[in-house]
C-alpha cells in the first residue's frame, strides 16, 4: 500500500486556528483549547505567519502552487508537518460528484426497470403473484434470519405455489447476500419494481409507496458502477424467468426422509450419491453441446474464461465469512489452507483472457452474467448460514471425486494449443490437481462429526441447488456468447447487451 501523501487531498485547508506569535522566531497555533507551537528557522515569523494564514483558505493559490512543486521547500515541510497533526482537513463534500453518480444509478435502475416493464407489460396476469412475491421479499428482512437455514427457500413444504422455483430461490439468496453486504442494492431493486409498477399501472399493494428521500438516494453512489449493473440486470433475469417454465427446479428432491442425526462422512457421501444421479438425469445440456462442436477459439470458449474470472476475482468474499468462525482448529486450519491455495486464481483466467486477445481492462470492467453473479452469492450466503451447507456443495465446483469433463477437458485442450496461453492453462489445471481439492467436501466434514437432521436436509437441498446453479451457468454462458461472431461483453452500455432469455 502505498504512502498517504499531501497531494492525495482534493480542496485542503488548515483547520481554523488563531496564531499569535511570542518571541521572534516562534508561533504558536491555537485549536480550541489547544495550542501547538511552531518553530522555524531562516524564514521571517511574519513570513510564516502570513502562510500560515492562507493554508486556512482552501481557496488560497498557495496550494494551487503547493501541487504543481512552486512552493519553497519549507512551506511543503509545513503543510505534511500539519498534516500529520491532523491539522488539515478535506473541504471538497464530494457532493457534487455524489450527485452525478446518484443520477447516473437512478437512471440506470430507471433503464433496467423499463426493459422489465415491457415484458411484464405483454403479460402482466401471468407475473402479478410473482411481483407481489418479489416485493414482499424486498419488504421481509425476517426472510433472511440466520435461522432460516433450517428450511430450504421455496421447497415443496415452504413454497406454496411457487414451490421449487428457481428463479425465486435465486432472488432469495441475492436478497440474503445484499441485505448483509450491500443493502443499497435493495433500495435499487425496489425502484426497478417502481418504475414497472408505473409502466403497468398495477402494483400488489393498495399503499402509497413513499418515495425514497434523496439522503437514501445518495447511498446508491456508493456502489461500484459494474456491481450496480451486475445486480440491476440479474434481478429482473429472475423475475422475468419466474413464471415461465425455465424459471422451474429441475434438480429438485425429496429430503423429508432425513430424520436422524449422521456423521459429517456419510452426509458428503449421500451428497455425492445424489449429485451423481441429478448429473445422470440432467444428461448433456446446451453448453456442452456447442462446447465440444467448436474446435476453434470462439467467444463461447473466450466466454467461459470470462465468467470464470469473475467468479475467481470475488473468492476471498466467498470464503471470508467462514474464516471468522471459531470452528475446530484442524477444521480452521483446512479453511485457511484453502484460501492460500485458492488466492490469486484470477490472475490465472485474467492471463488467460489477455493471451486469447481480449484487453485486460474490458475484462476487469466487464459485468458478470446474471447466474455467475448468482453462483458467487449464493456460495457466500451458503458459508455464512451453515459450515456443511458450503462444504457439501463445494464439490459442485470443485469436482467429484474421479470424476472427469469431457467438455472443460476438450477446452483446455483448445486453449492449450492457442499462442501463448497454453502454458498459463495448463498451470492452473495442474495446480487443482496437485492440490486435490476434488477431495475437499470430504476433507472440511470429516472434522464434523455430528450433523443434525435439518442440517443435513438443508445441505443436500443446497447442493442440488448449486449443481443447477453451475449448469444454468454454463448454458447462460453458451446463450450469451454462443451466438457471437465478435466478442461482445455483457452489460448495457458502450455497445453491449444484456442477457435475452
Amino acid at each position: 500500500m502505498e504512502r498517504w501523501d499531501i497531494d492525495r487531498y482534493r480542496r485542503p485547508a488548515l483547520v481554523p486556528c488563531e496564531v499569535s506569535s511570542f518571541g521572534s522566531e516562534a508561533l504558536t497555533i491555537g485549536v480550541g483549547d489547544d495550542a501547538i507551537d511552531l518553530s522555524f528557522e531562516g524564514v521571517a515569523r511574519d513570513e510564516v505567519a502570513d502562510v500560515v494564514a492562507q493554508l486556512m483558505r482552501p481557496s488560497s493559490d498557495i496550494w494551487v502552487k503547493l501541487n504543481d512543486g512552486e512552493c519553497p521547500a519549507w512551506i511543503r515541510a509545513l503543510t505534511v508537518q500539519l498534516d500529520a497533526l491532523s491539522l488539515i482537513e478535506e473541504t471538497d463534500s464530494g457532493i457534487d460528484g455524489v450527485a452525478s453518480e446518484t443520477e447516473r444509478a437512478v437512471a440506470l435502475c430507471a433503464e433496467v426497470g423499463q426493459r422489465l416493464g415491457a415484458v411484464v407489460e405483454k403479460r402482466l396476469a401471468m407475473y402479478k403473484d410473482v411481483l407481489a412475491v418479489v416485493q414482499q421479499m424486498l419488504a421481509d428482512e425476517a426472510l433472511d434470519r440466520d435461522a432460516a437455514a433450517v428450511a430450504f427457500p421455496f421447497s415443496d413444504q415452504h413454497g406454496g405455489k411457487f414451490a421449487d422455483n428457481f428463479a425465486l430461490q435465486a432472488l432469495h439468496f441475492q436478497l440474503a447476500y445484499a441485505r448483509r453486504n450491500a443493502p443499497e442494492l435493495l433500495l435499487a431493486w425496489q425502484r426497478v419494481l417502481d418504475e414497472v409498477f408505473g409502466r403497468v399501472s398495477w402494483s400488489p399493494s393498495t399503499e402509497a409507496v413513499q418515495n425514497a428521500s434523496c439522503e437514501s438516494l445518495h447511498s446508491l453512489a456508493s456502489l461500484d458502477p459494474v456491481d450496480l449493473q451486475t445486480y440491476l440486470l440479474s434481478f429482473a433475469h429472475f423475475i422475468e424467468i419466474a413464471p415461465l417454465r425455465v424459471g422451474k427446479r429441475v434438480t429438485s428432491v425429496e429430503t423429508e426422509s432425513v430424520r436422524e442425526p449422521c456423521s459429517g462422512l456419510t452426509l458428503a457421501a449421500r451428497a455425492e450419491r445424489l449429485l451423481l444421479k441429478a448429473l445422470d438425469d440432467l444428461g448433456s445440456n446446451v453448453y456442452a453441446s456447442a462446447a465440444l462442436a467448436s474446435n476453434e477459439i470462439t467467444p463461447l470458449v473466450k466466454g467461459l474464461y470470462i465468467e470464470q474470472y469473475h467468479v475467481t476475482d470475488r473468492f476471498v468474499e466467498i470464503l471470508g465469512p467462514l474464516l471468522s468462525r471459531r470452528l475446530k482448529r484442524n477444521l480452521r486450519a483446512r479453511l485457511f489452507q484453502y484460501f492460500q491455495e485458492e488466492y490469486g486464481h484470477e490472475a490465472f483466467e485474467l492471463a488467460t483472457c489477455v493471451a486469447l486477445g481480449m484487453n485486460e481492462n474490458d475484462v476487469r470492467a466487464s459485468v458478470p452474467l446474471p447466474l455467475t453473479a448468482l453462483y458467487i452469492d449464493a456460495y457466500t450466503v451458503l458459508a455464512h448460514r451453515l459450515p456443511t451447507a458450503f462444504f457439501t456443495s463445494i464439490m459442485v465446483t470443485e469436482g467429484l471425486r474421479d470424476q472427469h469433463s469431457p467438455v472443460h477437458e476438450h477446452i483446455a485442450a483448445l486453449v492449450e494449443n492457442a499462442l501463448h496461453a497454453g502454458d498459463i492453462v495448463a498451470k492452473h489445471g495442474e495446480t487443482n490437481d496437485e492440490l486435490n481439492h476434488p477431495s475437499l467436501s470430504r476433507l472440511f466434514l470429516a472434522d464434523i462429526p455430528h450433523v443434525t437432521a435439518a442440517q443435513q436436509r438443508y445441505s443436500l437441498e443446497a447442493a442440488l441447488f448449486m449443481l443447477e446453479v453451475n449448469m444454468r451457468q454454463l448454458e447462460s454462458v453458451a446463450f450469451f456468447y454462443g451466438d457471437q461472431t465478435q466478442l461482445e461483453f455483457h452489460g448495457l452500455h458502450e455497445g453491449r447487451r444484456p442477457l435475452e432469455v
